[in-house]
């Protein structure tokens, strides 16, 4: 796939004016997702380093960032799409992030559009700000082309640095005001340890990242009775071993393409969970949780995996003068149902490791609908859901009302695709949409299954 050198140019230019250039001066659309502006008495000396295996680099930064956003930028040449991340310092304001483009430019003359772009795309830009271009330098780095661009403002030096490797394009921006200017060297050290990582590097820190990851496996013996079954309770049938599940948008607005892997369900040949796998945005592994049974009541317990662009979420402390509750270190959750006549589920309550509720389900049916009622910790209504189903007991529409006056939020239609055993392996989830006028149900995204059985 080729284009001819204006697309390229303008193209890098989009890349650099939207993306990168415009962060240390609070554009809107950088900020968006940073905090750049902030002062900070942190040096960058002894820090980091800070690794982005997603991003495949390092660079000599805390591994706490103060900011980060996801890129996604829709070009003459194909959606680009990547990560930038930021740090405000003793020593100036710094970002690095990458961002990857549809087809390879590291050859001299890709390359070389590229960096023309992303200069002319940076002079052009500094002249609304009341800056110039005052330094620039082509670069080798570790084999690949690089550049260097430094731009000076009344109020600031902006030193920016660009690298590709294959159709990936980095970026290392430092921004500097007027009295940080003492500490320049100190920051150019910061520069000169930008650092790509390679294939091994990246294997084995997901192999530690994954290892680290597993939690202990739960005592799988004594099984408490229960009316139903997991399998059962997510409408599936037949004896399920696995169920292997992926998503992929419809929509074209999703910065992740193509099939991505959701999550991974493994049942026993009871029907129910003993392991499941949580798949983020981007189709990486987030979560493993394991399940079994401890002092007569079934459990799980679960780790997650911290990634750089997705941060563990922020622990719930007790209120002051509140007693810190007792945890129970050997499990995550522990869960109770209760089933109506016909073995349907009608409320399932799970509880947190230190005895309290964490959300409690509600449900109830009648002809051919079943109603959820979602409780937060406090017992307080937090979501209203209803489902409708086929004949056959496929749920085939969804709608979401607001809790504080009833209205509907949202509304979803499916249609399906099924295996031999009556088990769906696509579904496609469309939204109830008005435009112009009209309103009609509109593809979403779909999502897949691949089912194994006993």
């Amino acid at each position: 796939m080729k284009f001819n050198g204006y697309l390229w140019k303008s193209s890098m230019q989009r890349i650099v004016l939207l993306v990168f250039a415009t962060a240390v001066l609070v554009s809107p659309v950088f900020a968006q997702g940073f905090s750049v502006e902030g002062k900070s008495d942190q040096s960058v000396v002894g820090a980091g380093p800070f690794v982005s295996l997603e991003g495949r680099f390092s660079i000599a930064l805390p591994q706490q960032t103060n900011g980060f956003r996801p890129l996604t930028i829709n070009s003459e040449v194909g959606k680009m799409t990547g990560d930038a991340y930021n740090w405000t310092m003793k020593e100036g304001s710094y970002t690095a992030g990458f961002v990857d483009i549809a087809q390879p430019m590291e050859d001299a003359v890709a390359s070389g559009r590229l960096f023309a772009g992303i200069r002319d795309g940076l002079v052009a830009w500094a002249g609304t700000k009341n800056g110039k271009l005052i330094g620039e330098r082509p670069m080798t780095f570790d084999k690949h082309p690089a550049l260097e661009v430094k731009l000076e403002f009344p109020d600031r030096l902006l030193w920016q640095r660009f690298y590709v490797v294959s159709n990936r394009l980095f970026q290392v921006l430092l921004s500097m005001r007027t009295e940080q200017r003492p500490y320049e060297a100190v920051a150019v050290k910061v520069l000169d340890s930008f650092k790509i990582l390679s294939d091994e590097e990246v294997s084995s820190a997901l192999k530690a990242q994954l290892a680290a990851a597993e939690p202990a496996p739960l005592p799988q013996t004594p099984v408490v009775a229960r009316v139903g079954s997991d399998a059962a309770d997510n409408s599936l049938r037949g004896a399920v071993k696995t169920v292997a599940k992926y998503n992929e948008d419809l929509s074209g607005t999703w910065s992740t393409q193509g099939r991505i892997p959701s999550s991974i369900e493994a049942y026993d040949k009871s029907g129910n969970l003993t392991r499941t796998e949580q798949y983020d945005y981007k189709g990486n592994l987030s979560t493993i949780t394991v399940y079994g049974y401890l002092d007569g009541a079934r459990v799980s317990s679960r780790k997650s995996i911290e990634r750089n662009y997705n941060p563990p979420p922020i622990a719930v402390r007790s209120a002051p003068g509140e007693a810190e509750k007792k945890y129970d270190a050997r499990y995550s959750n522990k869960f109770t149902f209760r089933y109506d006549e016909q073995k349907r589920l009608v409320e399932e309550t799970v509880f947190f490791n230190n005895g309290e509720t964490a959300y409690r389900d509600v449900y109830k049916y009648s002809a051919n609908q079943r109603e959820l009622l979602s409780y937060s910790r406090d017992g307080a209504l937090s979501g209203r859901y209803l489902f409708s189903s086929d004949d056959k007991g496929n749920e085939v529409e969804k709608t979401e009302f607001n809790i504080r006056d009833g209205s509907v939020r949202e509304k979803y239609s499916y249609a399906f695709e099924f295996d031999a055993k009556g088990n769906w392996i696509k579904r496609v989830v469309s939204t109830w949409v008005t435009k112009d006028g009209k309103s009609y149900f509109a593809p979403k995204y779909a999502e897949y299954r691949t089912i194994t059985y006993y």
